[in-house]
């Protein structure tokens, strides 16, 4: 067997069972991440990040109903250094949800663990996830969800011919706002 192929093997194992090794008791609710919190105005997410908040031309997801002008430039989760898009709600001009993605460019399976010790960081705070689907081909795809009343987050991982894709996404949860 090569390198490579227990490499695999190992993160595939990993993967299947990182979950539930570090997983603190479950908080009632949650309400955003570290100092983000639902229902800021830009001005508000300004001013408690300070020099870390980039302000970007506007995107826009119309489906919805959201935009994003402020990136929040470095956050660290389970030790790793990520950038998120923090989305407003297009109505209210309020924070709605946070996407997180990995600064840098990853090599080998470097997103697969990345995805462990996030797992193993927001198990610890969060509790077990509530779902959890992982790839039956080795370290292919694997995805963690955590539900609140306030909150929902997702992490998700993705390798496809070779190219990794990691997401972090915490996003108000629309049940608990209607």
């Amino acid at each position: 067997m090569t390198k490579a192929s227990i490499r695999i093997l190992s993160l595939a194992f990993l993967l299947l069972c990182a979950g539930s090794v570090y997983a603190a008791p479950k908080p009632s609710d949650v309400y955003g991440w570290d100092k983000l919190k639902w229902g800021m105005t830009g001005e508000e997410i300004k001013a408690a990040y300070g020099k870390d908040i980039k302000v970007h031309k506007a995107r826009e997801d119309a489906k919805e109903g959201l935009y994003s002008d402020l990136e929040l430039t470095s956050a660290t989760i389970g030790g790793e250094t990520f950038r998120a898009s923090l989305w407003m709600d297009s109505s209210t001009k309020k924070l709605a949800k946070m996407v997180f993605v990995p600064k840098g460019e990853p090599e080998g399976y470097a997103w697969a663990e990345t995805f462990i010790k996030v797992e193993e960081d927001l198990a610890s705070r969060y509790g077990d996830p509530d779902k959890e689907e992982t790839s039956n081909d080795p370290g292919t795809s694997a995805e963690r969800e955590w539900a609140f009343p306030s909150t929902v987050i997702e992490l998700s991982y993705l390798r496809i011919e070779g190219t990794e894709l990691l997401l972090l996404v915490f996003s108000e949860n629309s049940v608990s706002s209607e």
